[in-house]
């Protein structure tokens, strides 16, 4: 997660649209609901460590308020991203916090994000090269930078899935791997109590 955060620190504005017509049809297929939550299971294959990294969650995505991403095993951690923040806690304890009004990147890094987790994929054309297809209900898409300075982070990220995403894989250029499968995916129109406390 840290490694994309960095990333899309270094995303350019304006870039060209890439093939809208393959966007167009895989977003055919995802389910059009305002909130999405599931489980996670997050693998990190580091370079030199034999062992991957792996931890276990839920999320939740509210297309108009933020992402929420909380780690259960092997340690809590939270991170909320929000249009004007993001914010990670160890348990209760802040160990980072970045506001949009002192760093005008947040916007960015919280529009990729929002992009990824929803599955807003038309966005991320606006910054990746986009190699796809569509069998069925399911569908494959591969994506790589088209800004030199975020090719030198992240090599690839390849995301599949059918109503909504259920595989994503980022390559870092440093040949970290990091793999996310997401299960038990359910969509709703709104949020519940408890979650929109996870907001304010």
């Amino acid at each position: 997660m840290k490694t994309l955060l960095f990333a899309a620190c270094l995303l350019l504005a304006g870039v060209a649209q890439a093939d809208d017509a393959l966007f167009k049809d895989i977003e055919s297929k995802l389910v059009d609901a305002p909130v999405i939550r599931g489980q996670f299971t997050q693998s990190r294959q580091l370079q030199g460590v034999k062992k991957p990294l792996t931890s276990t969650g839920s999320f939740l995505v509210d297309k108009q308020r933020g992402v929420i991403w909380k780690a259960e095993k092997p340690f809590p951690s939270t991170l909320r991203v929000t249009r004007g923040e993001i914010l990670q806690k160890n348990g209760d304890q802040v160990m980072m916090k970045l506001s949009a009004d002192k760093e005008p990147t947040v916007k960015t890094v919280s529009g990729l994000l929002f992009s990824l987790f929803s599955g807003d994929v038309g966005s991320l054309g606006k910054v990746f090269n986009a190699q796809g297809n569509v069998s069925g209900k399911n569908w494959k898409l591969a994506l790589t930078p088209k800004d030199a300075a975020l090719a030198k982070l992240i090599a690839g990220i390849q995301l599949q899935g059918a109503g909504t995403v259920e595989h994503i894989q980022l390559n870092a250029a440093s040949g970290d791997v990091t793999q996310i499968d997401m299960h038990d995916v359910t969509t709703g129109q709104s949020l519940t109590a408890t979650e929109n406390a996870f907001f304010e």
